[in-house]
């Protein structure tokens, strides 16, 4: 009975495997989009009651409000180097969770990467903060230290 119950265990431990993570970085659609339409306006898969469904100019074309949507970033007020943050998996998130708390914090965003980077890796490691009120940078970067990820302010 063990050594069914061991091959059992590993038959399913090499089938399932560990995977990697998908990055968690959601895109924003603009206001007015709908999700799981196609670019190309293509209907084949789904039908419309009449004057129903997708936004179309008169020449019966896909209108902007269908084009890929992008990420809507904001403008920072403060911007932190956090060179020791590696990936956007357990690093990331705890930076971003750590400067979220932070008082006067109203949006954290990681910087926008280099065009070319693979997923998983961050090389432009700064944080963009979104301010609301007061806040206090040293208390932010001594946070950080305290989550072992030494910051500074980034120009």
């Amino acid at each position: 009975m063990r050594w069914f119950a061991w091959t059992l265990m590993l038959a399913i431990a090499t089938s399932v495997g560990c995977n990697q993570p998908v990055e968690t970085i959601p895109a924003v659609s603009p206001a007015g989009s709908s999700s799981g339409t196609t670019a190309d306006g293509d209907h084949a898969d789904h039908d419309h009651a009449e004057g129903e469904g997708h936004d179309h100019d008169a020449d019966g074309e896909p209108s902007a409000a269908n084009e890929k949507a992008e990420v809507i970033r904001f403008v920072a007020d403060k911007r932190i180097s956090v060179p020791e943050m590696m990936c956007p998996y357990s690093c990331w998130p705890a930076v971003q969770e750590t400067l979220a708390a932070q008082p006067g914090v109203e949006s954290v965003q990681l910087a926008k990467q280099p065009d070319g980077t693979p997923e998983g890796e961050i090389k432009e490691r700064v944080v963009e903060l979104k301010l609301n009120g007061d806040f206090d940078a040293d208390a932010a970067i001594a946070a950080l230290a305290k989550a072992n990820y030494e910051a500074e302010l980034a120009q």
